[in-house]
């Protein structure tokens, strides 16, 4: 078994001993466990890009050289999130009926209790940073959220009553396991 085989198994054991969890019972002995498994998903995670020669620390942080029309571009990171367009200028000129993108995560997946937080961040910076004025990125970002609403809207009537039931107890079961240290 290879080291993401044994973190996919210790995923799958942690949601096991949340499921467990009694919200009425804050002394349950599946609290230590989802904790212990968390730290060791942890601790395996920072060690996953650690070579077989061993020349690379804990700390080893994924890097990615990307070539542009201005030069090489590095950039480092934990995880590294690169996407790509295509066809662009062709579907304003009415070539071709859809740009063509793409998305590629190299590196640690981003937690799923701060993806959406994570992912928001980028693309709002990125708005930013290309748009030619704060009312444009205001409108850019308005969109945006459009078109990830209308996404959403259709992902959710995909599902039926008991799946959706199903959803939301496992994503009430994750939010509340994973921010009880905060509270």
């Amino acid at each position: 078994m290879d080291r993401l085989e044994v973190i996919r198994q210790l995923e799958s054991l942690r949601e096991h001993c949340q499921s467990m969890i009694e919200a009425h019972d804050p002394a349950s002995i599946w609290w230590g466990d989802t904790e212990a498994l968390t730290a060791a998903i942890e601790a395996l995670s920072l060690d996953i890009n650690k070579t077989k020669k061993g020349d690379k620390d804990m700390t080893s942080k994924t890097k990615v050289t990307l070539e542009t029309p201005e030069g090489p571009k590095e950039l480092t990171g934990d995880t590294v999130i690169c996407f790509t367009v295509d066809k662009a200028r062709d579907f304003l000129s009415g070539k071709v009926e859809m740009v063509e993108a793409n998305a590629a995560y190299i590196g640690l997946e981003i937690p799923e209790l701060v993806f959406a937080k994570t992912i928001g961040a980028l693309v709002g910076d990125t708005v930013e940073k290309v748009s030619r004025s704060t009312m444009v990125a205001a409108f850019q970002l308005h969109e945006v959220a459009r078109i990830l609403e209308a996404k959403s809207k259709a992902l959710a009537e995909s599902r039926t009553e008991d799946q959706k039931a199903a959803d939301f107890a496992d994503a009430l079961i994750n939010l509340l396991t994973g921010r009880r240290d905060r509270l």
